[in-house]
């Protein structure tokens, strides 16, 4: 899905509002929908590539990854696009209303993924470069125990709802100039659900889910940067009537250094060296991601000169990257009368 563009899917600008993206959605989906293309395969193809670019499209920070490294940047985020209709309809039932009729209705009453769950994760300069492990204590919703997630007292299963019989929408039928018509809304005594109301168990208060903690472990892939996403798939809140549950999203908030910066895969810092021993040569300390290491400082080095010290930067996909120390040299605050005598005899001759 390498070469995939959202924005030419929908036919709509890099500059489109949510509005509109939200309005060429809806005219493709009626258009490739399957109750209107039965047997089609391309229709069926066109119908998941139009719902994959709006959902990219429609959460601002799935399109800012795209708009910033385009799918291989949404794809590195935990992106997989849509396996099948029914979760499309399941994700998008309130984009579409009552465009679909029953499909829609029909397709909502079955398993219902749980949703994604998305943290801010403070993540130290040195762990996103060397890699490291975060563990985390994470409210989800989980399955009530005392009504094992129907949300009835005592756990019994709800029978059909009486008005709808298991549909989960009431449809009414009128007439207009050339013909009937009908028009399908979710039924008013199951508000969709298709069961009859039971008495709500006490525990959960009818949610079927209730408040858990759950203790995550979080590994920080080495070479991580800031506003990365790192997804954990089946770990986010439990899903309704058997589906899924949904995934855990970690967005990597980095912390800044007081005296390390990240280019790529490298990283920078300055090393302050004294003017003998620049103009001589010498050995300095540089710290740097694995500790102190000892550089051998070259005579007649300038100042903004960068020391490299290789394999001691960040451990990226592509390799290991440098440590680049810029010389910034130093000057002794006074000199003694027999110093100053020297310099001005050694320029003298320069």
């Amino acid at each position: 899905m390498i070469d995939f563009d959202p924005y030419a899917a929908l036919g709509v600008s890099r500059d489109a509002t949510a509005k509109e993206i939200q309005s060429a959605y809806r005219k493709l989906a009626l258009k490739y929908h399957p109750d209107k293309n039965p047997d089609n395969p391309e229709a069926s193809q066109q119908f998941k590539r139009v719902s994959e670019a709006y959902d990219i499209l429609s959460d601002p920070q799935k399109r800012e990854l795209y708009d910033r490294g385009g799918m291989s940047g949404v794809e590195g985020a935990g992106f997989r696009g849509f396996e099948s209709n029914e979760e499309i309809f399941s994700r998008f039932g309130d984009v579409f209303g009552d465009l679909f009729g029953q499909r829609f209705h029909r397709e909502r009453r079955g398993p219902r993924p749980g949703r994604d769950l998305q943290f801010r994760l403070p993540v130290t300069f040195e762990e996103a470069a060397l890699g490291g492990r975060h563990e985390l204590r994470v409210p989800v919703a989980a399955p009530c125990g005392a009504c094992h997630g129907t949300g009835n007292a005592g756990g019994a299963d709800a029978e059909a709802c009486p008005t709808c019989h298991g549909s989960g929408h009431a449809t009414q039928q009128g007439t207009r100039q050339g013909g009937f018509f009908s028009v399908s809304s979710v039924c008013p005594t199951c508000h969709g659900s298709g069961k009859r109301p039971q008495p709500p168990c006490p525990a959960c208060q009818g949610q079927g889910q209730v408040a858990h903690e759950s203790h995550i472990v979080v590994t920080i892939p080495a070479g991580v940067e800031d506003g990365q996403v790192l997804r954990l798939a089946g770990q986010g809140e439990a899903g309704r009537d058997g589906g899924p549950r949904g995934d855990l999203l970690f967005e990597i908030q980095l912390q800044p250094h007081p005296t390390l910066h990240r280019d790529g895969r490298h990283i920078r810092s300055d090393v302050q060296v004294p003017v003998v021993t620049a103009l001589l040569g010498g050995r300095v300390e540089v710290p740097t991601l694995k500790g102190t290491a000892v550089v051998t400082v070259p005579p007649g080095t300038s100042s903004d000169q960068v020391l490299r010290i290789r394999g001691l930067g960040v451990q990226a996909r592509d390799g290991k990257g440098d440590h680049l120390a810029r010389v910034v040299i130093t000057v002794p605050k006074s000199i003694p009368e027999e110093g100053v005598e020297a310099i001005r005899k050694y320029l003298s001759q320069e």
